[in-house]
């Protein structure tokens, strides 16, 4: 009796050590993305007039700082970018994106939250909820989710981005399963953005993360043949 007592008590204990730990791991996972920018930008959003049936973009900097109307030749596109956004800031925007009820929805995000180091898994379960609410609210609504792009090991700034090319990878073969299993099309445009050495290529960047104009001709050419535009 006593042993089993002991026996008791230990997985007692060791359950409400793994909860702690779960609880402590949780904590750990910075799902912040309020700032000024944000902020201010998703008011500005808001003010503006829905565009019925429009091509939206969706996503971080690499979205926020694209001329999209420019390269579409002023159709009806919205640029929903928000700089230093992660998929948690994704999530409290989307009734901002449902609004428009988009023909077309292009989702880029994951950037911001390798480099906070949240964990795939994580990302992975925002991308889900966030397409589950664009369905419901949004059912006409075609969803197309990117992938990461690349980035430039040697030109890139360490002091403000950590990630590697090797957590990208991870990260899109993780989104690639969801968009199987979610029967969403997932575009990889990675291959189309790198060099032999598979960095992002140096003409398509100026700071090994973000795009020069050569990258986004050559993310909307993909696109286009592709036959997504």
């Amino acid at each position: 009796m006593c042993g089993q007592r002991k026996y008791i008590l230990q997985s007692l204990m060791l359950a409400a050590g793994m909860l702690v730990q779960t609880a402590a791991s949780a904590q750990r996972v910075d799902s912040s993305y309020h700032n000024y920018l944000y902020d201010s930008r998703l008011a500005y959003f808001k003010q503006l007039p829905a565009v019925k049936g429009a091509v939206v973009f969706w996503g971080d900097s690499i979205t926020h700082w694209g001329d999209w109307a420019e390269f579409m030749g002023f159709k009806k596109v919205l640029n929903r970018g928000i700089a230093g956004d992660n998929t948690y800031g994704l999530r409290a925007r989307v009734e901002e994106i449902v609004r428009h009820q988009p023909e077309k929805l292009f989702i880029l995000i994951g950037t911001n939250d390798l480099n906070k180091k949240i964990p795939v898994g994580y990302i992975v379960d925002n991308y889900k909820k966030i397409i589950q609410d664009i369905h419901t609210l949004s059912p006409g609504t075609n969803v197309y989710v990117q992938s990461v792009f690349p980035i430039n090991n040697d030109l890139i700034g360490r002091q403000y981005y950590t990630s590697t090319n090797e957590e990208i990878i991870s990260l899109n073969m993780a989104l690639k399963t969801m968009t199987d299993v979610m029967k969403v099309p997932f575009v990889d445009i990675y291959p189309a953005l790198t060099d032999t050495k598979g960095q992002m290529d140096a003409k398509y960047t100026y700071d090994g993360l973000h795009l020069s104009g050569l990258g986004y001709q050559q993310w909307v050419n993909y696109l286009k043949q592709q036959h997504l535009l």
